[in-house]
Formats: C-alpha cells, sequence, structure tokens
C-alpha cells in the first residue's frame, strides 16, 4: 500500500520502483544477457496490481512499458538498417540518408575510397561527422537509465524463446510454441452436452424447407448455409450421439474437454528437446522435463507446448510441424483419457473455455500459479489463428461434417434464433423444443465461430482493427439475445461458474473473492437482496447470473475488431493488451448498470429479462 502511494508522486521514490518492476519483468532469466532473474512473473504481477483503481499509477506502468517497447522498435529498425547495409556491395555514401546508422566496415571503405581522390578531405570531413555521432551517442547514452541500457542489449521481437532468446525473425525455420498448462474438464447435466454445447442439436433441429417466419434480408443465404451443415451431419457418429443424448432429458452423461492456460512464455521446439535432455542427464540436479521447463518459464507449473503453427511461417519444414502437433494431440490424449476426434473441435472447445473463465472473472493463474489476463489473451489470439488452420485441414483429412460444422453453425444459429423470437413460434414439438434449448446452449460457440470465419470478406488483407460488415457486426442484436438465453439456461442448470474452477490455489488466506481476478468487483450485496416486485427491477434480480455472459458479449465485441488470421507477433501482442483492458473495465463495473453501459447494450431491460427466463425456461 505505501508502494502504491509513492507512485502518485511524479518526481518520488515510486517512479524508481516502476522503472526496477518493469526491469525485472523484462530481464527475467535472460541467457543472451547473462542475467539469472526468477521474479519476472512476480513483479508483473506486482505491477498490475498496483495499476489496479488508480489511474495515475496505471498511466505511469503503461508509459514506462510503451517507452521499452518504442525503443526496441528502434533498436530493430537500427539493426535492419546496418543489416541492409552489410548486404549491399557499396553501402551508405558519406550524406546519404541513414548515414549515421551505416556499417563500420562500409564507413571505413568510403573513407578510405574519398580520401584517396580528394586528397584527405573527405575523410576528415568523415572523421568529424564520426566525431559529432559518438559525443551525441554517448551524450545520449549517459543520459539513458542502467535498465534500459541493459535492455538495448536483449533480442527485441515479441515473441523470443527462452533458451536462446531469438524468434522467427532470426531463427525463421525453427517452430515456437507456448509453454501452457493443461487440465480436463468434466461437463454433465442437460444443455451441457456436447451436442447441444457445439450446435449439433440445434442444426438437426432445423425445419426442412424454408420457414416462412423468417423475415430478415439475408435469411434466406444463412439458411441455406445452416441446411447444407445440417445434411452433412445426418447420419454421422457425431449426430446419432447428439440427438440421443437430447432425447434423453434425463441423461446424466459426462462431457469432457480440455482447458489452456499461459504466462505467454514462448521456447522453440527444438530448444525444449534440447533443454530436456540436459535437465535429465544434469550430473548433480537431474529433472523432468517439466520440472526444468516451469523454470524457464518463469517458475510458473505447465505440461504442454501449444505449437503456433501459423501460415506466416513458410520457412518451419512440414516435418517439424507434424511432430509437434503430435506431440500436442498425444499430451491432449492422456488428459482426456480418449482420442480427440477432431483436432478442429477440440481447438475450439479449449478457447470457448478459456473465453468462460474470463467473462466469469476467474482466477487463471490459479492451476499453475501464474499467467496475467494479457498473456491469456495472447493465447487466444493464437488458438483461434489455430483454429483457422485446423478448419482448412480438416476440408482435406478429417470427414466431410467437419468443417461444414463449424463453418455452418453460426448461420444456423442467426436462422434458430430469429424463428424462436417470432412472436408466432410454437414451442410445444419435441423439434422446437430442442431448437429452443439449442440457441441457447450453442450461442457462445455460435458467436466464436461467426467470428473466426466471418470476420472479414477478405482474410488475405493486411492486419487491421477494424472489420466492414462481418457476420458479427450485422447481426450483433440476436447474438446479444442468445448469450442473455444462455445466461438463463445456466441459471436454471445451477452453473455459477465456468465448469473449469479448481480447488487447487485457492488457499489464500480469508480472501472472500479468492476464486476470481484481483480487480474483480464483487456484487454479492445485489444477490443478497429480496426479489424485487417490480418488473423493472427484476435486471438487477439476474444480475449476478447475467454478468458472465454480457462480458463475455463484450469480449465477442473486442475480439471482432481485433482478430485477423495471421496477425504479427507484434500486432497480435497489442491486440491482446487491448482485449485485456477491456476486460479489465468489465471486471471492475459495479453494478449491472455499468456493465450495459460498458457492453454499449441500449436493449430494453424487460426485454433482457424476458429473454433471461426463456433461456430458463428452455430446458423444460
Amino acid at each position: 500500500d505505501d508502494s502504491a502511494m509513492q507512485v502518485e508522486s511524479a518526481d518520488g521514490p515510486g517512479s524508481d520502483l516502476l522503472s526496477l518492476c518493469h526491469w525485472i519483468e523484462s530481464t527475467s532469466d535472460n541467457t543472451a544477457s547473462g542475467i539469472q532473474n526468477p521474479n519476472g512473473i512476480l513483479a508483473e504481477t506486482l505491477l498490475d496490481h498496483l495499476k489496479e483503481d488508480n489511474d495515475v499509477t496505471s498511466r505511469r506502468v503503461n508509459a514506462v512499458r510503451k517507452e521499452t517497447r518504442d525503443r526496441k522498435k528502434e533498436l530493430a529498425e537500427e539493426r535492419r538498417n546496418k543489416a541492409l547495409v552489410g548486404m549491399s556491395t557499396f553501402g551508405t555514401l558519406p550524406g546519404a540518408s541513414g548515414g549515421a546508422s551505416s556499417g563500420s566496415a562500409a564507413g571505413g571503405m568510403f573513407a578510405s575510397m574519398i580520401s584517396s581522390l580528394t586528397g584527405g578531405a573527405g575523410g576528415q570531413q568523415q572523421r568529424t561527422r564520426s566525431s559529432k555521432s559518438e559525443t551525441a551517442a554517448a551524450s545520449a547514452s549517459k543520459a539513458k537509465p542502467a535498465w534500459m541500457a541493459e535492455m538495448e542489449a536483449m533480442e527485441d521481437e515479441t515473441l523470443a524463446c527462452a533458451v536462446c532468446q531469438e524468434g522467427r525473425t532470426l531463427q525463421p525455420s525453427e517452430l515456437l510454441g507456448l509453454y501452457a498448462y493443461m487440465k480436463k474438464v468434466t461437463v454433465s447435466g442437460v444443455g451441457g452436452s456436447t451436442g447441444n454445447i457445439d450446435g449439433t442439436v440445434l442444426l438437426l433441429s432445423l425445419p426442412v424447407s424454408f420457414p416462412s417466419s423468417l423475415l430478415s434480408t439475408d435469411s434466406e443465404t444463412l439458411f441455406e448455409k445452416a441446411r447444407n451443415a445440417s445434411n452433412a451431419l445426418e447420419g454421422s457418429s457425431q449426430a446419432l450421439t447428439s440427438m440421443s443424448a437430447a432425447n434423453n432429458t434425463s441423461s446424466s452423461r459426462n462431457s469432457c474437454f480440455v482447458t489452456t492456460v499461459s504466462a505467454g512464455n514462448a521456447i522453440h521446439i527444438s530448444c525444449h528437446k534440447k533443454a530436456k535432455a540436459a535437465d535429465r542427464s544434469h550430473p548433480k540436479a537431474p529433472k523432468s522435463e517439466w520440472e526444468g521447463a516451469s523454470l524457464r518459464n518463469s517458475r510458473v507449473t505447465c505440461n504442454v507446448i501449444v505449437p503456433l503453427v501459423s501460415s506466416k511461417a513458410s520457412e518451419v519444414s512440414l516435418l517439424s510441424i507434424e511432430t509437434a502437433l503430435a506431440e500436442y494431440n498425444a499430451h491432449t490424449t492422456n488428459t482426456l483419457g480418449a482420442r480427440p476426434k477432431s483436432t478442429l473441435w477440440n481447438c475450439l472447445h479449449d478457447i470457448r473455455f478459456l473465453l468462460l473463465r474470463m467473462a466469469y472473472g476467474e482466477n487463471l493463474g490459479a492451476d499453475c500459479g501464474g499467467g496475467s489476463s494479457t498473456s491469456n489473451n495472447l493465447l487466444l489470439l493464437h488458438q483461434m489463428n489455430s483454429a483457422d488452420l485446423f478448419a482448412i485441414n480438416a476440408e482435406h483429412d478429417e470427414s466431410l461434417e467437419v468443417s461444414r460444422h463449424a463453418k455452418g453453425l453460426s448461420a444456423g444459429f442467426l436462422v434458430a434464433c430469429e424463428m424462436v423470437e417470432s412472436p408466432n413460434f410454437d414451442r410445444t414439438g419435441v423439434k422446437m423444443k430442442r431448437l429452443e434449448r439449442g440457441v441457447a446452449a450453442s450461442a457462445p460457440m455460435a458467436a466464436l465461430l461467426s467470428i473466426l470465419f466471418y470476420n472479414s470478406d477478405d482474410k488475405s488483407k493486411p492486419a487491421s482493427r477494424k472489420s466492414t460488415n462481418s457476420q458479427w457486426e450485422t447481426h450483433m442484436s440476436r447474438f446479444l439475445t442468445g448469450l442473455i438465453r444462455c445466461a438463463g439456461q445456466r441459471h436454471a442448470l445451477g452453473l455459477s461458474d465456468s465448469g473449469c474452477v479448481t480447488s487447487r490455489g485457492l488457499s489464500t488466506g480469508n480472501r472472500k473473492n479468492a476464486g476470481k481476478a484481483r480487480s474483480f468487483v464483487d456484487w454479492s450485496d445485489v444477490s443478497g437482496r429480496s426479489k424485487p416486485s417490480h418488473k423493472s427491477s427484476m435486471i438487477e434480480e439476474y444480475s449476478r447470473d447475467l454478468r458472465p455472459l454480457i462480458t463475455l458479449y463484450v469480449l465477442f465485441g473486442e475480439l471482432s475488431k481485433e482478430f485477423v488470421a495471421n496477425k504479427d507477433d507484434e500486432g497480435n501482442e497489442e491486440s491482446s493488451e487491448r482485449l485485456a483492458a477491456k476486460l479489465e473495465d468489465c471486471y471492475k463495473s459495479s453494478n449491472i448498470h455499468d456493465l450495459l453501459d460498458i457492453a454499449g447494450i441500449n436493449m430494453d431491460h424487460g426485454a433482457i429479462c424476458r429473454a433471461f427466463e426463456k433461456g430458463a425456461r428452455s430446458i423444460s
């Protein structure tokens, strides 16, 4: 608390504290610079905590981090210029632009040439310029703090290997991965089955012919796409299993998935293998594979490497990618106790659970002892990029229904949502009840797939924060209605968390909110009130169940702006920071009205309550 007060002063000791903490978080265990410092994750956590509820400190922390990023960009540009000069036959002539950054060998060669031609005048002029440049550089170096000078010796790549400190630029032929922690999640109950969550039941419950209740302009196109997905699923093992579970409403059969979190530390797959061999053969302190990996992962527990597969990594051999994915799938199989039926859908369910964990404000480091919101949003973006590639691969290497199901779900959801919201909707039939239940259960997955596949008309365009005419932007109101229905359904099923909460790591004293992110504001005083008598106050009664799905709606809105397939590492890091900042705003909301303002939702409170209640009734 004293430190938090000190950083209020621009010139006080708090400034040194922030710089020191930033130095520690940025130089943790940097082998290339000869730095052995295991406290990087602790320093990062401390800075994040100091930012909470303190705008002055937050601005100062963001400023010092931005200063470092900007300086790294400058250094990278200088190194690129030197490399270009080195590759040139003649280099840069004195007086040309960038002369100050030309290589010493090139400069010496041109000084000799000009001296021989001009009788030494050119050489004298060159020496004078060099002397001035050295004086200016010395003076700039003197003005720089020691921590910045030390960081300039580090590699500037956004994602750098924890062992060799090199990334995609310096090692383009080596495949990078993220150290992560994976665990099994078991979900049971009506609405929690795989067929409901992934929209199989919804697609198979759509009518065969175009319903007259659909009035929107693009309904016919959406219906056709949804029917194609439904036809592909007909008769498949997935369809038979899902419909059997849907027809047996008393079934308590469990569905098993995996969920993954990360502290954001990258590693070359080849470097990990070498380090693993060295750890095992250490003469004095041999370590297992993941004991050694956790040390390289800033002392954060990990048990898997998520391969960062990208179409941009064209220099990485196909064998390296296949081997890394095979090892990842083998670990997933061991965690689940069975081989996943589809690599694509395994990845999609993993992303969905990560989004739900964020939406519920759960402490993502409870399982492994570390990992910030920013690092997990970075994992989210990389997993979405992998899912995009897995979908392309599924069209060739997996059965036809896998890719058609994934690409047709959002269209089926939008059609079904319009049907169940129609004033003439009749839910008395078994098929229509399944359809209504499917709208609520599949809403998060449908929104995710809409952003993944239909966020832009042209995925080959350069990375951009803004996509125009995307499916999400066009149909935001329907996705919102579906997510509110999902909130009602989860309330009726008694689901008060993501389903991933663990008892591990929660023994942190008597803190009431131990299982939540530190910035998560507790609304328990709202839930403890007696039931309101006026309909206009019902939204406050439902607020705790609405909160996570409204937060999820905000996350999807930000993802629609930020996600572009094959964005570069620097762009993904900036996007993850913006996603984390928006999530933080949602966590700090003091009540449901505040959260609705953050989400930009102008929907009538009565309509929100009615959609919530329809979702709750859908399980009957």
